[in-house]
């Protein structure tokens, strides 16, 4: 990793702007990390400016922004047509938490600007972000946020305790509150957060989910299917979602008793259809979801496929599993 933060550096100290960009519909480790890499470029004196998201905020996100705000804790956010207009002389872009160019915020800035780095921890694709300066993907890693805590020890820099906090928000959530992904250093990078400031009830706070939320994701759930014996897929609606409520439909099947492996089916955007799978380690989820054109790891996995429908994609990954597992 010390490559990566060697590169960020060089690429931020001789770019007069830096521009940071996660994915659309961006969640806590996603915006979180763009929040605290946001305060380490205004550290080297660079004008600095977070791409604004379109849509209405994930009620976490949104709570802790309004955090920020109370806190006087603030940040410059620019809508992709401000930065289209603005007349910068030499900008960089940083892309946190997806490589894909169909999920980012804006494709629009993503073209407009020709000076790119990726940082990311899923798995890749054919169709990933190119002609960037430098790409770093590593899906051994919990989160961005593991990330940019590795990159705030490397440099020794203090932010506030309250985006520590909210950086660790984002690594419990996708950790699902440290019982997958994981290895030895997210838990040092979690600690390292904790000595940092932050605060366990405040986490506690922001991921509080309101009723309707979570009476739609067990609706979801209550029509799951036992593919075969110990596995679930869940099929949501044909509706926009993000990853975070993909991911977090598989998670909540798994905890069901005798449950070794599950599957989340979600459109993630017009085009893509996105699948999340977890597993208990009994079953490959990796080797499922490379069948079907994504990959990962034998616990924690995922696809994305373009151009077919949410029943589609559950009735290719139907007969997967059955092929595997049997």
């Amino acid at each position: 990793m010390r490559e990566l933060f060697e590169v960020l550096n060089e690429n931020i100290k001789k770019h007069d702007e830096v521009i940071i960009m996660t994915h659309a519909r961006p969640d806590l480790d996603g915006m979180g990390s763009s929040l605290a890499l946001y305060k380490i470029v205004l550290s080297m004196k660079k004008r600095c400016f977070i791409v604004s998201p379109k849509e209405k905020l994930y009620r976490s996100l949104d709570k802790a922004m309004k955090l920020l705000f109370e806190n006087d804790i603030n940040f410059e956010f620019k809508s992709e047509e401000d930065i289209i207009k603005s007349k910068f002389s030499k900008p960089l872009l940083i892309i946190l938490d997806t490589q894909k160019p169909e999920l980012v915020e804006s494709e629009k800035v993503l073209d407009f600007i020709d000076d790119k780095i990726v940082i990311d921890h899923h798995i890749g694709s054919l169709d990933n972000i190119d002609n960037t300066i430098y790409k770093y993907s590593d899906a051994n890693k919990s989160s961005i946020v593991e990330v940019m805590a590795e990159y705030l020890n490397y440099l020794d820099f203090k932010i506030e305790p309250l985006i520590m906090t909210i950086l660790l928000s984002g690594m419990v959530v996708d950790t699902s509150s440290f019982n997958i992904k994981t290895t030895a250093r997210t838990f040092e990078m979690a600690a390292y957060l904790a000595r940092g400031g932050a605060d366990f009830v405040t986490i506690q706070d922001l991921l509080k989910e309101p009723r309707e939320e979570m009476v739609q994701r067990y609706g979801f759930i209550s029509n799951s299917l036992e593919v075969v014996p110990d596995v679930l897929m869940c099929e949501m609606d044909e509706k926009i979602y993000g990853n975070v409520d993909i991911a977090l439909l598989a998670k909540e099947l798994l905890k069901f008793e005798d449950i070794k492996a599950s599957f989340a089916i979600g459109r993630l955007s017009h085009r893509i259809v996105g699948v999340s799978a977890r597993s208990m380690g009994d079953i490959n989820v990796g080797e499922i979801m490379e069948k079907i054109g994504g990959g990962g790891h034998l616990t924690d996995a995922a696809a994305q496929i373009k151009d077919k429908s949410v029943d589609e994609v559950a009735s290719d990954l139907k007969k997967v599993i059955e092929d595997v597992i049997r």
